[in-house]
């Protein structure tokens, strides 16, 4: 994809399933990646590995800056940490309901808080918030995710819109089911599991690397006239 080389990613979340993917596909492209999470990753084609929690302000500050130092710089955000609660909504404890909105919303706001500055400076950057097919159509028994998820869209929405003209290039990539561990786990506590499967009019889940494939257009200059869409990748799932 033309523009990624040698341009300087930072990819929360990437520890496996999609995030590590998207690292895998950004070097490929010769994008040079800080790959982050919880504990420091080891990824395939990370040029760096940074910690931290990103639902704090230190950690995502300490996230963010370390990146940037390891990658002399930084032009980008994918910004793909989050985490599910599957379950009744009446029986959602608040801890359940504030940790997936922490990890989605407030992780994804306080790594671009961190990161905005830098970017306005330079006057080119492009950001790759993760949202869902759930951000822009209900979700039975996931409505902490829904909901936050949904935020993510129309917070990336905004700040697209803000910045659009000082060169930043915001998106938020929306997945339908993709096969990785967590998915696995999911569809094991879902009740109605086959009938989920079975309402993929492509007959199948995406696999990690089909989604890596989309956030790394949105990080390249083919995307340059992108600017606070919902790029959604889902097989057909939202379209019936």
């Amino acid at each position: 994809m033309h523009g990624l080389e040698g341009r300087k990613v930072l990819v929360t979340g990437a520890a496996g399933g999609i995030g590590a993917a998207v690292v895998g596909r950004l070097a490929a492209e010769g994008a040079l990646v800080a790959a982050a999470d919880l504990e420091p990753p080891d990824v395939a084609g990370a040029e760096a590995a940074v910690s931290g929690d990103v639902t704090d302000d230190a950690g995502a500050e300490r996230v963010v800056a370390e990146a940037r130092t390891a990658l002399s710089g930084l032009d980008a955000l994918v910004l793909a940490a989050g985490v599910h609660y599957v379950g009744p909504t009446h029986e959602m404890t608040s801890a359940d309901f504030d940790r997936v909105v922490r990890v989605s919303l407030w992780g994804t706001w306080l790594c671009c808080r961190e990161a905005l500055p830098g970017f306005l400076e330079q006057k080119q950057s492009w950001i790759v918030t993760f949202g869902s097919t759930a951000a822009v159509v209900g979700a039975p028994r996931l409505a902490a995710y829904s909901a936050a998820k949904g935020a993510v869209l129309n917070f990336t929405r905004s700040i697209g819109a803000e910045y659009a003209q000082r060169g930043l290039r915001a998106n938020c990539l929306c997945p339908g089911a993709t096969e990785t561990p967590l998915l696995k786990t999911l569809m094991a506590e879902r009740p109605d599991a086959d009938q989920f499967r079975n309402a993929q009019p492509i007959g199948r889940f995406a696999t990690p690397e089909e989604i890596a494939g989309v956030a790394a257009f949105l990080c390249s200059d083919e995307a340059s006239f992108f600017v606070g869409s919902a790029v959604v990748c889902d097989g057909g799932f939202t379209a019936v």
